[in-house]
């Protein structure tokens, strides 16, 4: 009843700040009377709001309603955004904790897909991206033989660097690029962690963006598609996804 409406949505949002005049409510939602009037009455007769005079204000039901409205129009928005993606990828890779904040990434965009010269290589927003950041912290699931010089050179500039790996990623690093890793983990501004279970999603997260790439849901990986994410609630929700996983790996001071 509600989120098949805009105007009912519209209007319980905006009755979340307080009581208001039926002069207000056409005014801030740019409708006229013959318009909201039966929004007006349908919400009444669902017990979501009361009128007074000519004053609308929330009901019980309609404020309890209300406190739960914006982080389900922020699901909504993610997935509607591109209903295609979500509904093939594995969400369900994302850890529950932040799986359920889901909603907080609902600024997101995508990043272009790759043209063939270009396939199996790092995304350009996201290289670009990196190269402007002053902070990254980053989950590999996967191996890209460019990664380790490219965090190696990161650190060298001063950036603040944060890898965290899977064992049979941490396995090769140590058998084909130990020097690269060992060199790495001699800044002061790099760490290292190890985690021994399973991750199917790879991303990264900076001071100034989220990148965040999920395995199709038959568990292959997008090496064409990345979430790419801008605001600071959605970086926020990319440093918390960081931590969930660092409290749970060994971190590393050397190769060996």
């Amino acid at each position: 009843m509600i989120f098949l409406s805009e105007k009912r949505k519209e209007l319980l949002l905006f009755l979340k700040d307080g009581p208001k005049t039926i002069s207000e409510i056409k005014e801030k939602l740019n409708v006229g009377l013959v318009a909201i009037l039966p929004q007006l009455k349908k919400l009444r007769e669902n017990s979501l709001i009361l009128k007074t005079g000519d004053t609308y204000s929330l009901a019980p039901l309609g404020i309890a309603i209300t406190s739960r409205m914006k982080p389900m129009i922020d699901v909504l928005n993610v997935f509607g955004s591109k209903y295609e993606y979500w509904a093939t990828h594995a969400v369900e890779s994302i850890p529950d904790p932040l799986r359920e904040r889901i909603g907080e990434l609902a600024s997101c965009t995508f990043s272009e897909p790759p043209d063939r010269t270009h396939l199996f290589e790092p995304h350009r927003e996201f290289v670009e991206n990196l190269m402007k950041s002053k902070k990254i912290s980053g989950i590999a699931s996967i191996f890209h033989p460019l990664y380790p010089s490219l965090f190696l050179s990161f650190a060298k500039n001063g950036v603040d660097v944060s890898l965290l790996v899977t064992r049979p990623i941490y396995e090769r690093l140590n058998k084909e690029y130990r020097a690269e890793m060992n060199e790495f983990l001699k800044f002061k501004n790099a760490s290292f962690y190890v985690y021994d279970k399973k991750i199917e999603l790879a991303y990264a997260v900076t001071d100034i963006f989220l990148s965040l790439t999920l395995p199709f849901s038959d568990g292959t990986y997008d090496h064409k598609e990345d979430v790419l994410c801008f605001d600071s609630q959605a970086i926020k929700w990319g440093e918390d996804l960081f931590a969930y996983y660092r409290k749970i790996s060994d971190k590393i001071t050397e190769m060996n």
